[in-house]
């Protein structure tokens, strides 16, 4: 018989561990062969583990679910996150875009502080472990976990199991079953935050090419409305776009949908047609030099914002070759030039599947849960953290957040006396 059980051993179960207001005789059950796998390889193995900035500003970077989800973040805001890891002795590293890091720059820090606060505060583990069943004895509101290590009782269950994304680091949705058998709705699950792959993508030979701060448009294939609309970093891979904005407008997206780059966004095609042509006439220069100068102005600057294998690229799908001089270089050329780099349009043909995927959406609904204490409405003494719920946030520290606040949330609430307050009960 245990005080707590923590089902997943992520990062909202082990923020709950570490949060518990007092010590108590708690067991973390992980299916995996070990904890924070996925934690691990967050913010490419730095953890990028909030954001910095007001949380009033954190609301929009839900999508529909923020608003319902603001008293959650609020309760347990940023500030409030960075305190606790600060307290733990961890120095932080807040970027000039708001990312928050732990100063070494090693998951495996943030991963470590957290097992050392679940065991400070009287938790065990066991890896390996998968629970097949959970029961619920209404009569002495107990919990009876059965897993193939053995069967456990509780009072008090917190489910931190995680979705979908990255399976093979043990998130693979595969919990969600025993929910539904329990009568918990479960939202329909699907990868978030992934990459968006197009029809005759371009860009192959350019990957590893980033730019700080583009325009993305989704369209509805069917009707042409407006999806979303993101302006944040891109960069290219090999076979599709990703980065921060294509990531951020994936929940949107669909295969049939167009998607619209915008590299220049507070520039119009029709303004830098008119000052392109003006620059190329009488040029006697190579285009490609013109457009590398031109897109280029502040060559102080140690990286070029439009590198020269871009604006090649960008010649030849324009119809010319970057060796040729400024001024023979037709007007249909530069519009089509100024046109991609203003509205690179391409069809979506698919988006990234769970072994891309950042987060899930989808997941335990929030009409199951009480979202002032994330107790089920259905089953007092269960409660939900984490990716395991129907909520995802943009990237960059916003799904960390709320797997920690909604960890800390779960584990403050009700948490039954030790053993050694309360007379033994039969099970």
């Amino acid at each position: 018989m245990y005080d707590l059980i923590i089902i997943g051993a992520g990062a909202a179960g082990l923020f709950a561990g570490a949060s518990v207001p007092k010590s108590v005789n708690g067991l973390i059950l992980e299916k995996g062969p070990a904890p924070g796998r996925k934690l691990l390889l967050s913010g490419g193995g730095q953890c990028n583990l909030t954001h910095g900035g007001s949380i009033k500003e954190y609301i929009s970077h839900y999508g529909d679910k923020g608003g319902q989800i603001r008293s959650i973040l609020y309760g347990y805001n940023n500030q409030k996150v960075m305190e606790f890891f600060r307290s733990l002795g961890m120095p932080l590293l807040e970027r000039a875009d708001g990312k928050v890091f732990p100063k070494s720059l090693k998951a495996k820090d943030v991963l470590q502080a957290l097992l050392d606060g679940c065991k400070a505060n009287g938790f065990s583990f066991r890896y390996g472990c998968k629970v097949q069943d959970v029961s619920f004895h209404r009569e002495d509101c107990v919990y009876t976990i059965l897993s193939d290590q053995g069967t456990y009782h509780t009072k008090k269950l917190i489910v931190a199991t995680g979705g979908c994304s990255y399976p093979n680091t043990g998130s693979d949705g595969g919990f969600f079953l025993v929910l539904e058998q329990m009568g918990i709705k479960i939202r329909t699950t699907k990868p978030a935050l992934v990459p968006i792959y197009v029809t005759a993508y371009p860009y192959a030979e350019l990957a590893g090419i980033s730019f700080l701060k583009v325009r993305v448009i989704i369209l509805n294939g069917q009707n042409g409305g407006k999806l979303a609309e993101v302006c944040d970093s891109l960069l290219f891979a090999h076979t599709c776009f990703t980065g921060p904005a294509i990531l951020n407008s994936s929940r949107y997206a669909a295969a049939g949908d167009e998607i619209i780059i915008n590299y220049l966004p507070n520039q119009s095609a029709d303004s830098l047609k008119r000052e392109l042509t003006q620059i190329v006439q009488g040029n006697t220069k190579l285009i490609l030099t013109v457009l590398y100068d031109w897109l280029n102005p502040d060559s102080t600057k140690t990286q070029a914002i439009f590198p020269k294998r871009f604006l090649e690229q960008l010649c030849f799908r324009a119809g010319v070759a970057p060796s040729q001089k400024a001024s023979g270089v037709p007007g249909n050329a530069i519009r089509k030039m100024t046109g991609f780099l203003t509205a690179d349009r391409f069809s979506i043909s698919r988006l990234g599947g769970y072994n891309a995927a950042m987060v899930t959406t989808g997941g335990v609904s929030l009409d199951e849960v009480d979202l002032k204490t994330l107790e089920s409405k259905k089953y007092p003494g269960l409660y939900f953290a984490g990716e395991v719920l129907d909520v995802d946030g943009d990237t960059g520290g916003y799904n960390l957040q709320f797997a920690f606040a909604s960890g800390h949330l779960a584990a403050n609430e009700k948490t039954p006396p030790s053993q050694s307050e309360r007379p033994p009960l039969s099970i």
